[in-house]
This record gives structure tokens, sequence and C-alpha cells, in this order.
């Protein structure tokens, strides 16, 4: 009901051909009706492989939906099972000997649309990409993924969980998580969506 009428009242407000000061005066306010904002927020073993139709099923609509993936490429709440984020050789749970298959490009599938808005963050490598892509995703008008690496302690980093800032820089400039932002809107101006 909200979005709805967040969308609909400026729209009367400016049809109103009134010289009634109170329609006035709404009409100037117009802008304070807040663009509602819809996340959703799941891990990469929801995304990836359990609800990954839902997902893509939200992504073809061209709702303005946003989908947040926290990318750990493993299932860490079940203590860190290979999964479809799972990166070809990792070693995980039920893949000891190193996980067989490449890993889902989730990000790929997504652009494959054409007319999703789609990025790949690390805050800990680039706080500015980060930001931006949040802010340009939101600021989307149709749907909008941003994956996110997200370290965990399945990672077994040597250096522990108060190091996954540096662990993500680490990632993303050494090429293995790259980052990006990828914008159709751009595409449809004569741009480079990237």
């Amino acid at each position: 009901v909200c979005e709805a009428l967040s969308k609909s009242i400026p729209k009367l407000l400016a049809a109103e051909a009134s010289n009634d000061p109170a329609i006035e005066e709404l009409s100037g306010m117009s802008d304070l009706l807040p663009k509602i904002s819809n996340w959703i927020i799941g891990g990469d073993g929801w995304s990836y492989d359990i609800g990954y139709g839902g997902v893509d099923h939200v992504l073809a609509s061209g709702q303005d939906i946003n989908v947040l993936v926290l990318d750990t490429e493993a299932y860490s709440n079940t203590g860190g099972q290979k999964s479809k984020s799972t990166p070809l050789g990792a070693v995980a749970k039920f893949a000891t000997m190193g996980h067989d298959v490449e890993k889902k490009n989730l990000t790929e599938m997504a652009m494959s649309y054409g007319t999703v808005y789609v990025a790949s963050v690390a805050m800990g490598a680039n706080y500015q990409q980060t930001l931006k892509a949040f802010s340009e995703a939101e600021a989307y008008d149709g749907s909008s993924l941003v994956v996110a690496y997200a370290p965990c302690i399945e990672h077994k980093n040597i250096d522990g969980m108060g190091h996954t800032m540096l662990h993500q820089y680490t990632v993303a400039n050494s090429g293995y998580f790259p980052l990006f932002r990828y914008n159709p809107a751009l595409k449809h101006m004569g741009k480079n969506p990237f």
C-alpha cells in the first residue's frame, strides 16, 4: 500500500488543477514521500542453491527489488559444506579432495537478462566502490543484484576473523573475486554499462 501511494499521490496532486492553497502546499511537499526500498538479503547457500529459482524469478521480474547476497563460498551456517558457490578445487566438507566443478557465476547469469543492475563488491577491498554499488542498486528502477564477498570462520584464515577486511582486499586485488558494477541504464544511453 505504501509503495503504491508514494508513487500515485504526487501524480494525483500534479494533475489536480486547483487554486486551493492546501493542495498547492501538499504538491510542494510531494518530494517528502519516500521511495520504498525493498531488499532481500541472504547467503550464497540460499541464492546459488536452495532458493535460486526464487532469486532468478525476482531478478527476471523487472520489479524494483534489490537482492544482496553474502557470498562465503560454502554453507557456512551448517558447518562449511560445499555449495554451488564453492570454487573449483576448494576444500570443504563433502569435498575433501577439492570441489570438482566451477563456481556458479550468479552475476553473469543475472547480467544475461540485460535489465538487471549487477554489482560484485568486497568492502575491505574498495569502500567507495561498495558504497556506489549499493547507492546505484537502490536508485536503479528495476531489479538489482549485489554479491558481496563475505569471509567467514569456515575459510580457516590463519590471521583470524579480525582481519577479514585485509582478506577481502587480498582476494579482490589478486583478481580472485572481481569487483564491478553493471548498470543497464547506461547501456540505453549509449554508454559502457560497466
